[in-house]
């Protein structure tokens, strides 16, 4: 029986970290090898135990020896070496570090698909425009031009106010009633209605003892707008909190409260 073969990923944990681990939402199949030193701080047990839990992609872990770029060379050899067995249809190098291109370059020019991808966003650089010599900001004050205000008079007795009496016309005005204290008002309303208790954001709270008030609320606020045709699917709100909080954080999130999304949503 005839097997179509499946690409190759070859992992640079020390440079991209776990932000690998979003290829795994990917629909394709492929093999992963994942090339790890002892000081690798990138596979902790979270990530570990969702490893284990990979059924449909075959995952292999290359132990390399520590050192200055010991790492490099023994994904690029080990590169060669699946190249000479001939059991992938394409081979993609995951990382940011651009020594890798001369040896895909010549492995291109043997006729091999090999390519390499990074997975780890890079920073945005804020672009500054340049000041030409000699240019100085020049700032123009407007000046608002002011009309002088008639003279007024105030009677306290009859309450109204009087023009200057160099003007012959008199203007009455009536005392304005009293504003009502509207904020007192707002007040009594609030100790009026009860306060029912968010059995939900307790119930996250106790779940993400060690994440900030601020992710928490984010956390709510993205499960409370999951529709409701998905919130049995699992993986479908995995996969949100990924986008959301990024691969490593986002999985970290969804292994603490995945068994309790049952009981989230029917305390709603």
């Amino acid at each position: 029986m005839l097997f179509s073969k499946i690409p190759a990923y070859l992992i640079d944990s020390e440079n991209v970290g776990s932000t690998w681990t979003s290829l795994l939402q990917n629909d394709e199949r492929f093999e992963l090898y994942i090339c790890v030193t002892e000081n690798a701080k990138s596979l902790n047990f979270t990530l570990l135990k969702e490893l284990m839990d990979e059924r449909r992609n075959k995952i292999n872990i290359i132990e390399c020896e520590p050192g200055k770029n010991s790492l490099d060379f023994y994904l690029s050899s080990y590169l060669g070496y699946l190249i000479g067995k001939n059991k992938h249809s394409a081979y993609v190098v995951v990382s940011q570090d651009t020594g890798y291109d001369h040896v895909i370059e010549y492995w291109n020019k043997e006729g091999y698909d090999v390519k390499r991808i990074n997975t780890k966003p890079e920073p945005v650089k804020k672009s500054k425009t340049p000041r030409k010599k000699n240019e100085k900001k020049v700032e123009v004050k407007k000046e608002k031009k002011t009309e002088p205000k008639p003279e007024v008079k105030v009677d306290s007795e009859k309450r109204i106010i009087v023009k200057d009496t160099t003007r012959e016309d008199k203007i009455k005005v009536e005392t304005p009633a009293p504003v009502k204290n509207q904020t007192s008002e707002k007040k009594k309303a609030v100790r009026k209605e009860e306060k029912k208790p968010d059995e939900t954001l307790d119930l996250l709270k106790s779940l993400l003892k060690d994440e900030t008030e601020e992710t928490i609320q984010d956390v709510k606020k993205y499960l409370d707008k999951v529709p409701e045709e998905k919130r049995n699917e699992k993986n479908y709100i995995y996969r949100g909190l990924v986008r959301k909080f990024k691969s490593e954080k986002g999985l970290a999130i969804y292994t603490l409260i995945k068994k309790e999304l049952d009981r989230y949503y029917q305390s709603k």
